[in-house]
């Protein structure tokens, strides 16, 4: 068994599991807007250049300290936390078996 923990700190994509990704396309354009480079990008959220982009590409899942530090660190507090990352999707409801 899998516990929720777990599956929003894997650090890499796996498809049987959820994943909080991060927006790439908003978050880019922030930075654009405050004339803001990935390495400035990356360096307001306390990570390394090469996981930034990883995000932004949507090939790292964001850990929880990530997301907290998303949403109090400028420029990115600007954001709302939905335009900031998307949620992993609710786990479908197990199907029940009906009789003939």
């Amino acid at each position: 068994m899998c516990n929720i923990g777990h599956m929003i700190t894997t650090s890499h994509l796996n498809p049987s599991r959820p994943a909080w990704l991060l927006r790439g396309n908003r978050v880019r354009a922030l930075l654009g807007r405050r004339n803001l480079t990935i390495t400035e990008g990356a360096q307001k959220l306390g990570v390394s250049r090469s996981y930034f982009s990883q995000l932004l590409a949507g090939r790292r899942s964001l850990s929880p300290k990530v997301r907290r530090r998303l949403l109090t660190n400028a420029p990115f507090s600007e954001l709302s936390p939905d335009d900031l990352w998307r949620e992993p999707p609710e786990e479908p409801e197990a199907e029940v078996a009906h009789g003939p």
